[in-house]
């Protein structure tokens, strides 16, 4: 079979030679490109994803988000189609939008129930990255540390203020002794 097609092959035109060879050539490069596009994570799928770090309560704007181009598996489900609404939760820069980022209740729409959020001033705190677990601790009238929330968890920490979430029956207390400059934080472990 093999002396067949070579026989054929050197009685054919060098003209017809050459464009079977170039047909080869073209056949041969489409499926290495097709087989680099493929991953074993799916087709290409261009989502959306946030172009610098977004807060909760920031009406999401054109320039605020990106495309980019993602394996279709590593696309969560909810992928926002276009720039709309406002953020309940923080969004990274890089990380992709999705429905579960919204919400009109800014921090408070993403925090479970029976939680608030609350906002003290950063000018007497030390540095606190989100998701840091604290204590929140202020002095009673006799100078004793008094503790106004166990378990508060940072949301965010800004130039001038530290977001917090609390518990519901923690907030005013905790607002207050912030606002007195009467507030200070121990650091729990994860």
């Amino acid at each position: 079979m093999l002396d067949a097609v070579a026989e054929r092959w050197w009685a054919a035109t060098p003209r017809t030679r050459l464009l079977l060879g170039l047909l080869l050539v073209i056949v041969v490069l489409a499926a290495g490109v097709g087989h680099l596009a493929a991953t074993p994570y799916g087709h290409p799928t261009t989502v959306l994803v946030a172009a610098h770090d977004l807060h909760p309560g920031q009406r999401l704007e054109a320039q605020d988000l990106r495309r980019r181009t993602v394996p279709a598996d590593l696309v969560p489900d909810g992928a926002l189609e276009a720039a709309q609404g406002v953020l309940a939760s923080a969004l990274p820069a890089g990380a992709i939008a999705t429905d579960r980022h919204l919400g009109e209740g800014g921090w408070a729409a993403g925090l479970a129930d029976g939680r608030a959020a609350v906002a003290v001033p950063s000018e007497r705190l030390p540095a606190l990255t989100a998701g840091t677990r604290v204590q929140l601790v202020a002095a009673d009238h006799d100078g004793r540390g008094v503790v106004l929330g166990s378990d508060a968890v940072v949301l965010a920490s800004e130039l001038e203020e530290v977001w917090f979430a609390v518990d519901a029956n923690d907030a005013v207390a905790i607002t207050a002794a912030g606002q007195a400059g009467a507030l200070a934080v121990v650091v729990l472990p994860p």
